[in-house]
């Protein structure tokens, strides 16, 4: 939830409320009783999570196993229900 400081006040103390904003927390500043603006904390590109493509290991390499074309033999054929 975001704090809500005057307008007045967030001139005094925009060092702090700069601070504030980088540890994760929303200040709400308000002029004349309404809210003017929002500082938030911008997301760092280390914080991003690495998105994983199906079939890409850590590395973003796709593996496929050399017998992966090679026919199914009776056993498996049977298992899969055919």
């Amino acid at each position: 939830m975001a704090s809500s400081v005057a307008f007045e006040e967030a001139q005094e103390k925009l060092a702090e409320l700069i601070d504030r904003a980088r540890s994760g927390e929303e200040i709400v500043i308000e002029r004349d009783g309404k809210a003017a603006a929002k500082l938030v904390p911008i997301a760092a590109p280390e914080q991003k999570k690495a998105r994983r493509i199906g079939g890409q290991n850590l590395l973003g390499v796709t593996y496929i196993a050399p017998d992966f074309y090679a026919p199914m033999t009776d056993e498996e054929l049977k298992d899969w229900g055919y």
